[in-house]
């Protein structure tokens, strides 16, 4: 995973830990979503010649190439949380409910400004699986009510592009009720533009649930008002349990998905 973000932070060493308790060295690499030095990664993992690897991937679709080679290698792989869109060619998969985490995240935000108005979304990337994913999860409920989204702009996963993006629709947009982010970094950044701009009655929700979001959330004078949690924790250490039988031939590792959900952060 990229260790810059926190919630990939709490997942690595929920999975180190485990990992530890099992009996098992453990090698943690990071990649920072660069499919390059995810490759290297994968020659290091070879080459260490590990039993097992569990894998937050630096692209649903690119970094097949860098799981399948280690596959090639006898090594089993498990993905936690960004899963390759071809799960099955790691030996099993276990994923946030990323559509529940969108659904939940919405619902707080319509809790929060009601169901009239309008509202701008700044997802994640438009080529990543996931974050379109979360935006169908958001539309699920956002589309029933009667709320209008006025603007939606693709992002980085990043607290300075949620700034600049959220900066720029404001300016286009003054009257809107707030943002759906789609993740926590867009979600802190937009509510940084809202406070830069005077606007304290906008809302900003988002998604991770990571400690930076926790602190916004509980100060009370954020726009920052939800996130929807994932359960990283769960995920490096269960991933680490299903390599462990996996090993020991108690599972067979058939490709299988698994997804965790989301509780929200309010």
């Amino acid at each position: 995973p990229t260790l810059k973000i926190a919630v990939l932070q709490v997942e690595s060493q929920a999975a180190v830990d485990a990992a530890t308790k099992l009996g098992y060295k453990t090698i943690v690499l990071t990649h920072d979503f660069n499919t390059a030095a995810e490759l290297k990664d994968a020659d290091q993992i070879i080459t260490a010649k590990v039993v097992g690897a569990v894998w937050n991937v630096a692209d649903p679709d690119a970094s097949a190439v860098s799981v399948k080679k280690v596959r090639d290698a006898g090594i089993p792989v498990i993905n936690m949380e960004r899963v390759l869109t071809k799960h099955e060619i790691a030996n099993a998969s276990l994923q946030s409910d990323n559509f529940q985490c969108g659904a939940l995240a919405a619902q707080s935000f319509v809790d929060i400004v009601g169901d009239t108005g309008n509202y701008a979304e700044i997802r994640g990337p438009a080529s990543d699986a996931m974050g379109r994913t979360r935006s169908e999860g958001y539309h699920s409920v956002l589309d029933k009510t009667s709320l209008k989204m006025v603007a939606q702009q693709p992002a980085a996963y990043d607290q300075t592009k949620g700034f600049q993006l959220a900066g720029s629709i404001i300016q286009g947009h003054p009257d809107i009720l707030g943002f759906v982010t789609g993740n926590d970094s867009i979600g802190l950044g937009a509510a940084a533009a809202i406070k830069a701009q005077n606007k304290e009655k906008m809302v900003v929700v988002g998604i991770d649930g990571g400690t930076d979001a926790q602190a916004a959330i509980s100060s009370g004078t954020s726009a920052f008002k939800a996130s929807a949690a994932q359960p990283v924790a769960a995920q490096g250490e269960q991933s680490v349990i299903l390599m462990d039988k996996i090993l020991k031939g108690e599972e067979k590792g058939e490709g299988a998905m698994q997804l965790l959900p989301c509780t929200l952060l309010k």
